[in-house]
């Protein structure tokens, strides 16, 4: 009996130990939503530090691919003793000066398809325009609404090819000028010579960032056609319409006519910034200015 007993109460003994231990292995409903709130404030804390990561790694991105265009350009340069035309035969053929730097940046096949007797936008040349270049498009860019793929398309939607659809985008364009003014580097119907670049080439800008364009003339943001070349009227990310303007916060990606890649902030002066773009201002400019 006593055995029994003492069974019994040990048994009852084990019940609640086991009942204790279930109910401290769960949590209340009160240290569920404590843990949901904190692992919420913890991802609203990292999030913006991965946004920021992310960005700063395409726009080292976008800075390779200014490298190379830079490359690019003085290979030519050094092959032709000047720098390309901005738009070759403008008014008629205007081929701009993407097209001569395919051999340099590893596009030989693309180059190949391109018959530069022939208009940019011509049936002759459909098959070359259309070949989307990694190298021209920053991986930052945010799309204008009308500019739905990587390539112009159907423009008129009539279901048949036209001259000038189907064209793959640039995200940058040459400097024509300021103003008005062809006094940049890549500008019509003109190869400019590096003695020609009397500010240096160190001083002046050859290409930079205008991303996403589309609008009235999405053609003019391809990089066959020959308007891909700005005319700056105003300061940095101002403008979307052939002017520098970038998706990067804060400023803008450039290439100078001695291939440095340098990153200009949107809230430099006009007066520096037209000097950057002019080949032949005769501009002082102070250290640090960009």
């Amino acid at each position: 009996m006593y055995a029994q007993v003492l069974s019994l109460r040990d048994g009852l003994s084990l019940r609640r130990r086991s009942s204790w231990q279930s109910r401290r292995a769960g949590f209340t409903l009160v240290e569920l939503l404590a843990v949901i709130a904190i692992i919420g404030v913890l991802i609203a804390l990292l999030l913006p530090a991965v946004q920021a990561a992310r960005e700063s790694g395409r726009r080292t991105a976008c800075q390779n691919n200014l490298r190379q265009i830079g490359l690019a350009l003085n290979q030519y340069l050094s092959a032709k003793q000047a720098f390309p035309i901005g738009s070759t035969d403008h008014n008629k053929r205007e081929i701009a000066w993407c097209v001569y730097l395919l051999p340099s940046l590893d596009e030989q096949q693309v180059f190949s398809l391109f018959d530069d007797r022939q208009a940019y936008s011509s049936a002759a040349n459909r098959e070359a325009v259309r070949c989307v270049i990694p190298v021209f498009l920053c991986p930052s860019t945010a799309t204008q609404p009308d500019r739905r793929g990587p390539t112009t398309g159907d423009r008129n939607s009539n279901g048949t090819w036209d001259p000038g659809d189907d064209q793959a985008y640039t995200d940058y364009g040459g400097i024509w000028g300021v103003n008005g003014t062809d006094n940049g580097t890549l500008i019509y119907n003109k190869a400019i010579k590096a003695m020609q670049i009397r500010d240096g080439l160190s001083q002046t800008i050859a290409v930079g960032e205008d991303t996403g364009r589309g609008g009235d003339a999405p053609q003019y943001g391809t990089w066959a056609n020959g308007q891909n070349v700005f005319d700056q009227t105003s300061q940095i990310n101002k403008t979307q319409n052939n002017e520098l303007w970038s998706d990067h916060r804060g400023g803008v990606n450039v290439v100078f006519c001695d291939g440095s890649v340098h990153f200009l902030a949107e809230a430099m002066t006009t007066e520096i910034l037209f000097a950057l773009c002019t080949r032949n201002g005769n501009e002082v400019l102070p250290d640090g200015s960009f």
